[in-house]
């Protein structure tokens, strides 16, 4: 191959580089199989970090409740949850009632919401403001990467992807690297490795121009022409048969939250996980769609946590659960709300100094009628980067951002 682009390879692989684990990998992870077992008191040493999106713009007013500020009843004429209905976190806000599920890790501090996460400039564009959570604001570095990617290019080598998305939505460019490929999980019994699923068009376009002649993932790509029978069924029987109790809702999103508790019982050395759960663009008739997303979202999450405490593995497991804006502070005419700013971040895995983090935007000091951001998701960012996975962020970043100490004990 001379001048592969993307789309060049692709049309020549005949698998459009889904590659399935038992069809053909790279001899190494043949090699893996063995090794699983062997360094297990290793790997539960070392922290996981498993990332959500909420795609279409999560309502953070609708989901971190500021009850005790008039503003919110007077521009919240239908949508206004009653202040006798929140799930109050303090005087002045707290969730909404179908979060209720997360209660009880609230109060026993293994949940927390970060206020006011955003960024300078807000873009009001899905694709923008994705473009930007995904890759730190480093949108023209060459090759494409994402924040994920990058830290996981970082990362001690372990003989097996340190990156899986779980479910079959596209891989987000968050995830893309230079040096580690990230993989796909549908279902233990079907594991496939794909670099084809990248999220919209322009990121297409992007990374068409960001594939060097001689790319090393490219390469990589090429050379997988060795058979993994033995790793896909060693991987399914260890994610099918961890004998837990955790009883386990049936929707999509918690059947995914299943599959990375299965992996982290298996002792999986995958270090980042990430998941996708759409329906957030909620510009008509919000409820009572909102209140059912955030209703499987809060079962699923709880789920998740209980299995994690049930493995004693609660502690090595950050979840971080961003959306690529809030909601507007005004209703609309259509009893919805249209694309906002700054928005709200859920925590849960470590112990957290408190329920609430960062600080609640003011609802009358407004950016063209949305919430101002109080803490940039870089800073965010780099706390999880330095803290919890203990890589360095300002090349990531782009910059330096000071970490905040959001968990006990984050050095």
């Amino acid at each position: 191959m001379n001048s592969y682009s993307r789309r060049k390879f692709i049309a020549t692989s005949g698998a459009a580089t889904a590659l399935s684990m038992s069809g053909v990998l790279p001899q190494v992870l043949s090699q893996t199989a063995a090794k699983l077992s062997e360094t297990k008191d290793m790997r539960r040493g070392e922290r996981v970090l498993v990332v959500l999106q909420l795609s279409g713009g999560n309502d953070s007013l609708n989901t971190l409740i500021p009850y005790g500020d008039d503003g919110y009843y007077q521009n919240r004429f239908t949508l206004a949850v009653g202040r006798e209905q929140v799930l109050k976190l303090g005087d002045y806000c707290g969730l909404h009632p179908e979060l209720r599920p997360l209660l009880a890790s609230v109060e026993n501090r293994r949940t927390a919401f970060v206020q006011g996460v955003g960024y300078p400039n807000p873009n009001r564009s899905h694709f923008e403001s994705l473009d930007l959570w995904h890759t730190a604001h480093q949108m023209q570095a060459k090759p494409l990467r994402g924040w994920l990617g990058a830290a996981a290019d970082r990362l001690p080598e372990s003989g097996f992807t340190p990156l899986l998305q779980i479910g079959n939505e596209p891989i987000p460019v968050s995830l893309l690297g230079e040096r580690v490929i990230p993989a796909t999980l549908d279902a233990p019994e079907s594991f496939q490795r794909s670099v084809d699923k990248i999220a919209t068009a322009s990121e297409l376009r992007r990374l068409d121009a960001s594939v060097p002649r001689d790319s090393k993932l490219l390469s990589r790509l090429q050379r997988t022409n060795e058979t993994a029978d033995q790793i896909s069924a060693r991987l399914r029987a260890a994610a099918l048969s961890a004998p837990r109790s955790t009883v386990w809702p049936t929707t999509n999103l918690a059947q995914k939250f299943k599959q990375v508790a299965d992996l982290i019982a298996a002792d999986l050395p995958t270090r980042i996980y990430h998941l996708t759960f759409g329906g957030f663009d909620t510009h008509s008739n919000q409820e009572p769609a909102h209140g059912t997303l955030l209703s499987e979202w809060a079962n699923a999450v709880a789920a998740f946590l209980r299995d994690l405490d049930e493995q004693g593995q609660a502690e090595r497991v950050l979840l971080l659960t961003f959306s690529e804006f809030g909601r507007r502070l005004r209703e609309n005419a259509s009893r919805g709300t249209d694309h906002g700013a700054a928005g709200v971040v859920q925590l849960s895995g470590p112990e957290f100094p408190m329920p609430l983090l960062g600080k609640y935007p003011s609802l009358t000091d407004l950016d063209e009628g949305d919430l101002k951001y109080t803490m940039d998701y870089r800073e965010l960012y780099a706390s999880v980067l330095e803290n919890w996975l203990s890589v360095d962020s300002a090349e990531i970043l782009g910059g330096r951002f000071t970490p905040p100490n959001l968990w006990i004990n984050s050095k």
